[in-house]
């Protein structure tokens, strides 16, 4: 129905499914042929959204790619979903014993969120499968679309907003920073003097 709505506008039909705990969309079919059956009824770009994160959308943007030949597009939510729990819904905490109905979604996410990292990896592997509308939908925050645009080659203006690690004061290297070295060098001491301590106790 939506794609018929989008095709009757003489606009471009982009349709992305988000795909249940139980890897079947609504309609019964697997994601893969769901896809496929929206770019033989003229989708123009198909794709995955929402629900699932980087590690749990991965797979299906494989099988994906095997079925169709429209542009793909892959939005996942920034929440580290697993093979047990692969929508952000089905997240369990075992870690906190007073979450309201023992139930993470919607409002107690934060101990699954992903690092810019994970997006970054996340992209350029979809990014190999040829997908090129990438995105990150819950959860996300600005680190997260700018490391993904880096990782994809991209400098966009919060690019100026990227941490600069050489100027970090334990990590540092770059010139000009005063004390820098001596700083860096005392922390290392005495990082070493607390392992011996707790090798000898």
């Amino acid at each position: 129905m939506a794609l018929e709505a989008i095709k009757a506008t003489k606009m471009t039909a982009e349709i992305t499914l988000a795909i249940p705990t139980n890897g079947v969309p609504r309609e019964g079919w697997t994601p893969e042929d769901a896809c496929k059956r929206l770019e033989d009824r003229g989708a123009d770009v198909v794709g995955l959204n929402c629900a699932r994160g980087p590690k749990t959308m991965l797979p299906l943007l494989k099988k994906i790619r095997k079925k169709v030949e429209v542009p793909m597009a892959a939005l996942p939510v920034a929440y580290r979903t697993t093979v047990r729990e692969p929508t952000f819904q089905s997240l369990s905490d075992r870690h906190c014993d007073y979450i309201p109905r023992d139930h993470p979604f919607p409002i107690a996410l934060d101990p699954f969120t992903c690092n810019r990292f994970e997006i970054a990896e996340f992209g350029k592997a979809a990014y190999d499968l040829g997908v090129r509308y990438l995105g990150v939908c819950c959860g996300a925050g600005p680190h997260h679309i700018r490391a993904l645009a880096e990782a994809l080659g991209r400098k966009p203006l919060a690019s100026r907003y990227s941490p600069d690690m050489s100027k970090h004061y334990i990590f540092g290297s770059a010139k000009g920073l005063r004390g820098a070295k001596e700083l860096r060098e005392h922390h290392l001491h005495y990082a070493d003097q607390l392992r011996h301590r707790r090798g000898a106790s």
